[in-house]
């Protein structure tokens, strides 16, 4: 865990600290395996193979695919987020990312793929080039000052 002290609005210095890429990497593994749990959940549900069911179950997990981490991200934050304590957010003022620059960060993170996660141990403040695309930053949920 790496921490910076950040100045805030009034010149008061607040300690930001950064997930290191193993937290981060495991928040993104609980997130996959709850897509995944989910895909086969949906799967089982509308296991009957007439022409509608089929459709309805495809789209349904291209859906969920597609929209659980920048929807979840952006209101909220997605399961693996929750149980590892971190939290996504935007640059400079560390609000929550608009959906916009959420969906920007998953398609980047999705086509870089490891590639990005491994440029964290060698950046300012612990960001993945899909954090540098988005303006976004991951922080620990407990930083003081910033509102979660």
């Amino acid at each position: 865990m790496e921490s910076i002290c950040e100045p805030e609005a009034g010149n008061v210095i607040t300690e930001i600290q950064y997930p290191s890429i193993v937290r981060r990497y495991l928040s993104s593994f609980i997130d996959g395996m709850f897509i995944i749990v989910a895909c086969i959940i949906v799967s089982y549900i509308f296991q009957q193979n007439n022409d509608i069911t089929v459709k309805f179950r495809v789209g349904l997990i291209i859906l969920l695919a597609v929209t659980y981490e920048p929807v979840c991200t952006s209101k909220f934050c997605t399961l693996g987020q929750k149980i590892t304590g971190i939290r996504i957010r935007r640059l400079p003022d560390y609000k929550r990312l608009g959906i916009l620059s959420a969906f920007l960060r998953s398609i980047v993170k999705l086509f870089l793929g490891l590639i990005s996660f491994f440029t964290i141990p060698f950046t300012k403040k612990c960001r993945a080039i899909h954090d540098f695309a988005s303006r976004s930053i991951v922080i620990y949920a407990k930083c003081p000052n910033i509102s979660i």
